[in-house]
């Protein structure tokens, strides 16, 4: 077994998990807009959830792909030194 097998595990859970992402922002989109059609939200509330949850999904999701190009560059690498 690899050593680094649990910490691969957790990364692919982690990026299944930010698949669903688009059903995540559009249920909360279809919340937060019932909420604030039936006036119980405001619209600086609405746009600063909204925004906020939306930002953050994207943000993780290009960490995520910036750690993984560095990953496979540094393997690339430590592969051309052991040949």
């Amino acid at each position: 077994m690899k050593e680094n097998f649990w910490s691969l595990a957790l990364q692919k859970f982690v990026e299944n998990l930010l698949s669903v992402k688009v059903w995540i922002i559009f249920g909360l989109l279809i919340v937060s807009t019932k909420l604030l059609l039936m006036k119980l939200m405001t619209g600086t509330e609405w746009c600063t959830i909204n925004g906020g949850v939306i930002s953050t999904v994207c943000a993780i999701r290009e960490a995520f792909k910036i750690a993984r190009v560095k990953s496979d560059t540094q393997n690339e690498e430590s592969r051309n030194l052991m040949v």
